[in-house]
């Protein structure tokens, strides 16, 4: 979130100093300037529209799990479409250090944001947990982002198919860069 951030406060230098290099008017500089002081809240206005939320992280229990309060209650929410190496299993035989590198991850993304679900077709796996498409307050998927930055891999069980298309490709362009934990090979496995 903050490397986004980031890049989106350097863009915006750019674009004011390549206005001003082009004889662009003071007045228009200075609506620029004024946005970019603007609140994040006021910056990513709609962004989430429609989704449910804001909720906030109680806890990031894994890579590819969250604990969300919702409506008052603690609920762990599974991410569809992705699979991370296990960290916490009670199996603890199939916890891999790759594991904790990917809860990690999703806590760096996660930070202290406060997030928005889109449910799936399936809105519950056999365990009782909501499975949610999850979105940062800028309208990130975090289930993408997760994938794209190679703590991940694709993993469609039953009717939720609503993005498989674009994890599939996201996932082969971090495959394809080494990106993450694709470097480890622990995705070669059955870890």
């Amino acid at each position: 979130m903050k490397k986004l951030m980031r890049r989106a406060a350097a863009l915006a230098a750019a674009l004011i100093l390549a206005l001003s290099l082009s004889g662009c008017s003071e007045e228009l500089l200075g609506e620029l300037i004024g946005y970019e002081d603007a609140s994040q809240s006021e910056i990513t206005a709609g962004a989430n529209e429609g989704r449910d939320g804001p909720y906030e992280v109680v806890k990031v229990v894994d890579g590819d799990t969250l604990k969300l309060m919702i409506d008052g209650e603690k609920k762990n929410v599974r991410l569809i479409g992705i699979d991370t190496p296990e960290s916490v299993h009670p199996d603890s035989d199939k916890n891999v250090p790759e594991g904790k590198l990917a809860s990690d991850h999703t806590k760096e993304l996660v930070g202290d944001s406060r997030l928005y679900l889109e449910y799936g077709t399936d809105p519950q796996d056999r365990d009782g947990r909501p499975l949610c498409y999850v979105y940062l307050p800028d309208g990130t998927m975090l289930n993408e982002q997760i994938l794209r930055d190679g703590y991940a891999k694709v993993l469609i069980v039953g009717k939720n198919k609503e993005y498989k298309d674009r994890f599939n490709e996201i996932q082969e362009e971090a495959k394809a860069e080494g990106r993450g934990l694709w470097s480890t090979g622990v995705f070669d496995s059955d870890k």
